[in-house]
């Protein structure tokens, strides 16, 4: 048997909701969804040892996010991602974009990518 060790979050209220709906629809348990998650998220740099304070450019951050630089740009512009510019590159710290990712879009707007 797998050795396991417990982890304990505290998440916004809105996401448990969701988490747990998804849950109920899946009729899988939340230790095995979770799982699912976490897996997929880290397996991005299954071959690079982590550091929350890589640095990645414009194109790494893409890459991580598995979306176009040009969606990347659109948060920047936006204010909403957590970006610095050097001249004319942008730089981001990974810990920074894991804790944006981690967030919820204003609950008045719906998620980017959805069409009303």
């Amino acid at each position: 048997m797998d050795e396991r060790s417990a982890l304990f979050v505290r998440l916004p209220s809105p996401l448990v909701s969701r988490l747990d709906a998804h849950i109920r629809a899946d009729g899988r348990t939340k230790q095995a969804v979770v799982e699912d998650l976490l897996s997929s998220q880290l397996a991005v740099d299954a071959n690079v040892e982590l550091h929350d304070d890589e640095i990645l450019d414009l194109t790494a951050v893409a890459a991580f996010l598995r979306v176009d630089e040009s969606d990347v740009l659109d948060r920047i512009a936006t204010g909403d991602f957590p970006a610095r510019r050097f001249g004319d590159q942008w730089r981001c710290s990974r810990a920074a974009v894991l804790t944006w990712l981690a967030g919820t879009d204003p609950p008045t707007t719906r998620p980017t990518g959805f069409s009303a």
